[in-house]
C-alpha cells in the first residue's frame, strides 16, 4: 500500500517537473547563454525562500503529531538553519552580491511559496509538509543539467556554488529519511491526498518562481 502511494507521489512530481521544463526558465537556460543577471536573481530568490525553511518546518510542531515525527521535524529544522547565507556567499564569490538586495521583497511566486508553506505548517502540521520535503530533498537529479549549464556559461567553480554542492551531498540521506517518514506516518487516504497536494503545489510555485526570474531578465 505504501509502495503504491510513494510511486504515485513520484509520478505526480515527475509530471510537474516535466511541466516546468516546458516553461520560460528552462527554455531560457537551455537555448541561450546564461546571463549573470539571471543567475543573481535566481540565487536571491533561493536566499528568500531558504531563510524561511527552518522556521516553517519548526512551525509544524504547533499541530499535534507523534513524538517521533516531531523529533524528525526539529532535527531537519536545525539542519536547515542559516543555509540562505550560502547563497549570499556564492554571489559574493563572483562579485554578484548587492547588499540592498537583501531588503528587496521576493518575487510574487517566491512570496506565494513562502506563505503557502507557513499555511501548510500551521493548518495541517508536519505530515502534509512531507510532500514538499519529498521532492525538494531529491531535486538535484532534475536540476543537474541546469547547474552544469550555469557553471559552464558563467565559468563557475565548485567553490562558487556551495549552496548546491553542499545540498547535493546532504540530501541523499535526507531523501531516504523523508521516504521512511512517509511510510511510517502517512497512514490514511486523507493524509496521502494532503501530501500529494502539498508536493504538487509547492513544485508548481517553484516553477512559477523560476519562470518569473527568466521573464524579469529576458
Amino acid at each position: 500500500m505504501q509502495d503504491q502511494f510513494i510511486d504515485s507521489l513520484q509520478a505526480a512530481v515527475n509530471a510537474e517537473w516535466e511541466r516546468i521544463r516546458q516553461g520560460a526558465f528552462h527554455q531560457r537556460l537551455t537555448q541561450r547563454p546564461v546571463s549573470r543577471e539571471i543567475y543573481r536573481e535566481m540565487m536571491m530568490q533561493v536566499y528568500h525562500y531558504t531563510r524561511h525553511n527552518s522556521t516553517n518546518q519548526a512551525v509544524c510542531a504547533f499541530v499535534d503529531a507523534p513524538e517521533k515525527l516531531l523529533k524528525f521535524v526539529y532535527r531537519h529544522a536545525t539542519e536547515e538553519l542559516g543555509h540562505e547565507w550560502m547563497a549570499v556567499r556564492d554571489l559574493k564569490s563572483v562579485e554578484l552580491f548587492r547588499e540592498e538586495d537583501l531588503a528587496k521583497p521576493p518575487l510574487p511566486a517566491t512570496e506565494a511559496l513562502i506563505g503557502y508553506l507557513y499555511s501548510v505548517a500551521l493548518r495541517y502540521g508536519p505530515v502534509p509538509r512531507l510532500g514538499y520535503s519529498f521532492w525538494a530533498e531529491s531535486s538535484y537529479a532534475q536540476i543537474d543539467g541546469w547547474l552544469k549549464k550555469i557553471a559552464s556559461d558563467l565559468s563557475l567553480r565548485k567553490e562558487n556554488m556551495t549552496f548546491f554542492s553542499s545540498h547535493i551531498q546532504a540530501d541523499v540521506g535526507h531523501a531516504a529519511q523523508v521516504e521512511q517518514a512517509l511510510r511510517e506516518f502517512v497512514t490514511t487516504p486523507q493524509q496521502q491526498q494532503q501530501v500529494l497536494q502539498v508536493a504538487k503545489t509547492t513544485l508548481f510555485l517553484t516553477g512559477q518562481l523560476l519562470d518569473q526570474v527568466a521573464r524579469l531578465h529576458d
